[in-house]
């Protein structure tokens, strides 16, 4: 029980530093919904709104060592929602992938994962249709840390 709280603890400190990130660096709203809820809640999304979430973490194998810690990796995903300017789609569309772009380059900057310790692999990203004029961008990532057992 000890670990399965410190691993939900670490990442909970991984995910308040990475929503500040986000927030910082790419200009975006965080979005009141999670990433399971954010494409199918019913209402109407916001321009550069994103969730940022888990959809699994599993210890990495090897000796785990109280002194060293569990080092696990989670499967992270970051699902931002974009509106097209409704005359100018194809730069609208170029636009939606600079901001995929941003994403990607906040969720990678060094200077914040030094301070978490986490490690940060971009995996691969979609872009895809959401309600009329929207699209749903969503980044796949994988974290890798340490949660302190001592």
């Amino acid at each position: 029980a000890l670990a399965g709280g410190q691993v939900v603890s670490t990442l909970a400190t991984f995910f308040a530093a990475a929503r500040t990130q986000l927030l910082t660096a790419s200009g975006a709203i965080l979005s009141e919904e999670t990433i399971h809820t954010i494409q199918t809640s019913g209402r109407s999304p916001r321009h550069l709104e994103f969730a940022i979430g888990r959809t699994s973490e599993t210890p990495r194998p090897g000796p785990q060592k109280v002194s060293v810690g569990l080092p696990i990796t989670a499967e992270v995903l970051v699902i931002a929602a974009y509106q097209l300017r409704p005359k100018d789609r194809a730069t609208s569309l170029d636009s939606a992938e600079t901001y995929a772009a941003s994403l990607r380059s906040a969720l990678l900057a060094s200077g914040w994962l030094s301070t978490t310790g986490a490690i940060v692999t971009f995996v691969g990203s979609d872009i895809a249709a959401g309600p009329d004029g929207w699209l749903w961008i969503t980044g796949k990532y994988l974290v890798s840390l340490t949660a302190d057992l001592s």
